[in-house]
């Protein structure tokens, strides 16, 4: 991700002309002006709510300026009747619904367009909690809010879906219910079924397993699955994913594998994992292998966060399970 640099060089500067003057009243002076801001700010508010990353964001006026940096956040916002002026250039997942076509391209969270972005003037920035974290001082710095969001779990969706609510000022509960009635209907149907499977995020470069603490893993396991590297420790600063154990991969023998395609060309990492598979003696001792049972998950429902389409995402994989028992 690109860094902001002259936020931190700013800051140093502002250290260095502090220490210059009367250091004491300086100090002293800088300390009341913050926290006066933020208690007019919290004084001032129509809207206060935490965000995934246990941020409290304070509001003096309803949001009605926009910019969503993922199409998840941007998905659920049109879906609770709101809209956006700016949303993440478009990638593999395409642009759902249509009606965010007419939205300003800002790039997206691990490249963001600063520029771009204060020229739409947005009263609120909703960005990812995980990538974008570090970048909220520069975000706020052109006048804007931030919320950060981001679901490594079904559950999380529904967080998600709720605090977009009440940055809206809507009722997130039909969208909810939804998601429960979803889940609720793949437990019945998948009831007694237990294949054996393998996620595995690929990106250009690096495979990595996907454990039951990422977003895919617990789709995977609430959609009838096993996920034969439960057990895997996960990898630093990537707690959600793990490197691969070709030796406890082939030990467990998964029945299928899927692939979640992250970054680069698309078609030429499928075709490199495809190669390796097949030339590779341990995987193709694996009946996932020997059945030709690879499949490549659909890039607007797996890998990144599906948003509303969880639903979707939860029927995809509980049929592609019912293929490999058939």
């Amino acid at each position: 991700m690109k860094k902001i640099i002259f936020i931190s060089m700013m800051s140093l500067l502002l250290v260095l002309v502090t220490a210059c003057g009367p250091k004491d009243v300086a100090s002293s002076n800088t300390t009341n002006e913050t926290s006066n801001k933020q208690k007019v700010a919290k004084e001032d508010a129509v809207l206060s709510l935490t965000d995934m990353a246990g941020r409290t964001v304070h509001f003096t006026k309803k949001p009605e300026r926009i910019i969503t940096l993922t199409n998840s956040d941007m998905g659920i916002v049109y879906a609770l009747g709101g809209s956006v002026v700016g949303r993440q250039t478009m990638d593999a997942s395409g642009v759902e619904p249509s009606a965010a076509l007419k939205a300003t391209e800002v790039g997206n969270t691990h490249d963001l367009n600063l520029e771009k972005i204060a020229s739409l003037t947005p009263d609120v920035i909703v960005a990812s909690s995980e990538q974008n974290l570090k970048d909220v001082p520069a975000l706020e710095s052109i006048g804007a809010q931030v919320v950060l969001t981001g679901a490594n779990s079904i559950a999380d969706i529904k967080k998600q879906e709720a605090i977009l609510a009440q940055l809206l000022g809507k009722d997130a509960t039909k969208l909810q219910q939804e998601i429960d009635t979803k889940v609720a209907e793949i437990k019945q149907e998948q009831k007694g079924k237990a294949v054996r499977a393998l996620l595995i995020l690929g990106a250009p470069g690096s495979n990595y397993a996907a454990l039951p603490n990422s977003l895919s893993g617990d789709i995977l396991e609430k959609a009838g699955g096993v996920n034969v590297a439960k057990d895997f420790k996960g990898v630093e600063n990537f707690p959600q994913y793990a490197s691969l154990n070709i030796e406890k991969i082939v030990q467990a023998d998964p029945e299928v594998i899927f692939l979640m395609i992250h970054g680069g060309d698309e078609k030429e990492t499928e075709i490199a994992f495809q190669k390796e598979m097949k030339q590779n003696d341990a995987w193709n001792s694996t009946t996932a292998v020997k059945n030709n049972n690879i499949v490549v998950l659909p890039a607007d429902l797996f890998g990144t966060n599906p948003g509303i389409r969880i639903t979707k995402a939860l029927d995809f994989m509980a049929n592609e399970l019912n293929q490999v028992q058939k």
